[in-house]
């Protein structure tokens, strides 16, 4: 585990010992009793326990269980994970949940006494006659009669994350990121919006700390506050925010996790453009490109490390897609205002608007509404590998837009941060925010612990791993060209295909690869599946063979709704693909782009292709640029010699020759159709 420590000024309130104070930092995971370093285990400065002149706290090491350490005695009790430990009410014990069950342990960490909840709580308290516990399941806060058992809800106007008692009150933390002070049975007696670490100091007072200064979703400057909870009197100290500790991230399995592709919200967006405020639109967007909605449109980003980004242009530009333009402008950073997904998402705001988020999901595809903020909300979405965008609250900010793409049965969640790792140092300032594990609200696993303002669905048709059938709905289908061009329909292989506008020049306008995944190398029978509508033009397929590219046509208008042949080529797993454009020759006409079907051969002897018969090839190859290309041909061949480039694009065609200076110097292929067999011959120009 890598772990470093830097015991530097930051330094906030988290409890009190006797008469000395405890503080933590900003990732809880460094415990201080006044100026002594007690623990740096993850997860040390969240949970903490004073009882009989001794001092408890959990500890979370990596690869290891979850354990409850005390001043004097050591490790004293370890699970696989709990929450824990809290005050039982009294001074002889204390109280944590496994899975199922609340547990009593005796101050040497021995159960005493179980409660069955059929749940996990998050957080719970006591006064030794009643318990009050955080049901992150149901987002309700429930009580326990220790006497019989029985269980009741508090009815409370908002959702509990933590919960804890004192002196006939309870101390409630919100899942918006606030808390509120109430009576026990829920009353509300103080309303605190904002704020972190917060708990019961004595004296009627309650300590938190805060965001006092922000920069979009990132929080700059903190400060603690002690509140009067009778008279609502406040005082305040500044914190100075530095960075503690580094640690590694869990090693066990998840019990559910897909990949999304990542963007960072700065780094992945033009040079010119401050995506600072831009969570909520990039977490869109990956959520959109997880189900392969928008064509790439790529641009180089020069920070930190010069790289490529396919989909950073759409977040601040105007674009096109699906009959809606993004031209409504938002403000970011600098009073610049942008169109695109921010400008549609954030408009006058700066941030993220949830109707807008939902509504851009929605007409992108997916489908997308407010799922509310508890566990099995969340957990449910991603049981079936859907998305889930969450707009959440952390030490770190007050607001924040993430993709969420996994979690653990401990209540941790996997996440794509679209600003980077909050659990390291350099937040924001790294491309680090891909796969990174929060906690969920009132659970400490040794990682950021997250409030939910708000949960929201993203839900599609999860693209199938690629294999020997590629479709739109599957990996190793790639759509190319401006997606205003693109239009979807609902008919097609398994319900879906794309299509277009033919054009009569080249290039192409808009393209797609198929990439399959193929066994081994051998012939294969390549079909393309022709949808019921859309579909009048006559498609040119360009196959990468083992022995170069081969084109091929398909007469979609004399198909529909079933398989069409394009031929048998003999192709290799390393660089098998199907790439077709919208250039026929003949504008205006509709062309579809829907599944290729790659079935393995055993027999060639029907077969019609054949990739370089002693009938057609180049009489000189390679050919020196400036000299002619004569192709010697069969005998009763009458057509036409189409030359392709390795792109597949159309580089001339002729008769019997190409004459100088036509091709530069290159890799071509040259293709025949004598009778209903393709002829293929690869051949090279050299300066």
């Amino acid at each position: 585990m890598l772990l470093i420590i830097l015991l530097a000024t930051l330094r906030i309130p988290a409890g009190i010992y006797g008469s000395e104070q405890i503080w933590t930092d900003l990732s809880g995971s460094v415990l201080l009793l006044e100026n002594r370093h007690i623990s740096s285990e993850r997860g040390s400065g969240g949970n903490l326990l004073s009882a009989q002149e001794d001092l408890f706290w959990k500890e979370c090491p990596t690869g290891e269980f979850q354990r409850i350490v005390s001043l004097h005695r050591g490790e004293i009790f370890s699970a696989e994970y709990f929450s824990g430990p809290y005050s039982n009410g009294l001074s002889n014990g204390m109280l944590i949940s496994i899975p199922g069950e609340i547990l009593i342990l005796d101050l040497e960490g021995t159960v005493q006494h179980s409660f069955f909840t059929g749940e996990y709580p998050g957080s719970l308290c006591s006064d030794g006659k009643t318990i009050w516990f955080v049901s992150s399941r149901d987002a309700l806060l429930k009580t326990m009669v220790m006497a019989t058992g029985t269980t009741d809800v508090v009815e409370l106007c908002f959702s509990p994350t933590t919960v804890e008692y004192s002196n006939g009150l309870l101390l409630i933390g919100r899942s918006d990121g606030g808390y509120s002070v109430t009576e026990d049975n829920g009353t509300l007696f103080l309303d605190i919006p904002n704020g972190f670490y917060c708990h019961f100091s004595g004296d009627d007072n309650v300590t938190f700390t805060r965001c006092i200064s922000s920069y979009g979703c990132e929080a700059l400057a903190w400060e603690t506050a002690t509140k009067n909870i009778r008279t609502g009197a406040e005082t305040v100290v500044p914190v100075q925010a530095e960075n503690i500790t580094l640690y590694d991230t869990p090693g066990d399995d998840p019990t559910v996790h897909f990949d999304v592709p990542y963007m960072h919200q700065r780094w992945d967006t033009p040079d010119w453009f401050d995506g600072s405020w831009s969570c909520g639109p990039t977490s869109c967007m990956m959520a959109s490109q997880y189900y392969n909605r928008l064509t790439p449109d790529s641009i180089w980003c020069s920070y930190p490390d010069g790289h490529w980004s396919e989909w950073g242009n759409y977040i601040p530009t105007e674009y096109a897609f699906l009959g809606y333009t993004y031209d409504i402008l938002g403000k970011s950073p600098g009073g610049v205002w942008v169109p695109g997904a921010h400008g549609f998402i954030c408009r006058n705001l700066g941030g993220a608007i949830w109707a807008m988020m939902t509504l851009w999901l929605n007409q992108h595809g997916l489908d997308s509404y407010q799922l509310g903020t508890t566990w099995n909300a969340c957990t449910s979405e991603l049981n079936n590998s859907w998305t889930v965008v969450a707009s959440t609250t952390s030490p770190y900010t007050s607001g924040h837009i993430l993709l969420f793409n996994g979690y653990y049965d401990n209540h941790s969640v996997i996440c794509n941060d679209a600003y980077g790792n909050q659990n390291l140092p350099g937040w924001g300032t790294l491309p680090n925010g891909k796969d990174v594990v929060y906690d969920w609200p009132g659970y400490n696993n040794g990682n950021t612990q997250l409030g939910i303002s708000q949960l929201h669905s993203a839900r599609s048709e999860v693209l199938s791993p690629a294999c020997e059938l590629i479709d739109d709905r599957t990996l190793g289908y790639r759509k190319l060209g401006s997606c205003q061009y693109w239009h979807e329909q609902e008919t097609g292989y398994a319900g879906y295909s794309w299509w277009t506008y033919s054009t009569g020049a080249l290039p192409d306008t808009c393209m797609v690869e198929w990439i399959p995944e193929l066994s081994s190398e051998a012939w294969y029978l390549i079909e393309t599946y022709v949808p019921a509508s859309h579909a009048s033009a006559i498609g040119i397929y360009h196959i990468n063979s083992s022995s170069g590219w081969v084109t091929a046509s398909v007469n979609q208008g004399s198909c529909s709704d079933q398989w069409a042949t394009v031929g048998t080529f003999f192709l290799s797993p390393s660089s098998a693909m199907v790439r077709m454009g919208d250039y026929t020759g003949t504008q205006g006409q509709y062309i579809s782009f829907d599944a290729m079907r790659f079935t393995q051969q055993t027999s060639i002897e029907d077969e019609n292709y054949s990739s370089n018969p002693e009938c057609f090839r180049v009489s000189q190859n390679p050919v020196r640029n400036g000299f002619p290309i004569v192709f010697n041909l069969p005998d009763d061949f009458g057509g036409t010699v189409q030359i392709h480039d390795l792109a597949g694009r159309l580089a001339a065609e002729t008769e019997t020759s190409v004459v100088p200076g036509i091709l530069p110097a290159g890799v071509y292929h040259a293709v025949i159709k004598h009778g209903n067999i393709h002829h293929s011959v690869r051949f090279t120009i050299i300066k």
